[in-house]
């Protein structure tokens, strides 16, 4: 199904994310402690800049709009909380980091995270947000969304996802 126009400013975001997994997935390996410093550097206004306000955007917007039309304990809203509380804890590992290798490993298991993350919310729950929710109810969302994440000349991101 084509991403409707209304959840394209997320999906857009999530390229960002993509972007940013792979450059850890391709430096990480190969980065010394100064290396693996600045990806760390980098993920922390990765995370304040970019993903923090999407999280909340997603939630407040679009997932407010779906537990309308769903039990609490439905799976896909269940995973998506569930997700990005691990992102949660995974930033607060890498913070709490006392070794290289500890970093080195939440900065891995982070990336991979977000990678899946990513895939499932574009591949599963944005379709089915779009097959459910009413017209009206895309409309509001995509205002919201346009209202919380205005069209910026140039990425907030941009920064980080390149090094």
């Amino acid at each position: 199904m084509k991403r409707d126009a209304r959840l394209a400013p997320l999906s857009e975001e999530h390229h960002h994310g993509l972007v940013f997994a792979l450059r850890i997935e391709r430096e990480l390996p190969e980065a010394g402690e100064e290396e693996v410093a600045g990806l760390y550097a980098d993920l922390l206004r990765f995370w304040s800049r970019g993903l923090l306000p999407h999280f909340h955007t997603e939630s407040e917007c679009l997932l407010a709009r779906l537990i309308r039309h769903r039990p609490a304990d439905d799976p896909q809203i269940s995973r998506l909380h569930t997700e990005h509380l691990a992102m949660y804890g995974l930033v607060a590992r890498m913070r709490d980091a006392n070794t290289g290798p500890e970093r080195r490993a939440a900065l891995r298991d982070f990336g991979t995270t977000l990678h899946d993350h990513i895939r499932w919310e574009e591949r599963d729950l944005f379709e089915s947000a779009q097959a459910e929710l009413a017209e009206a109810e895309l409309d509001a969302v995509g205002a919201e969304i346009a209202e919380r994440h205005p069209k910026p000349t140039a990425s907030p991101w941009e920064d980080v996802e390149e090094g």
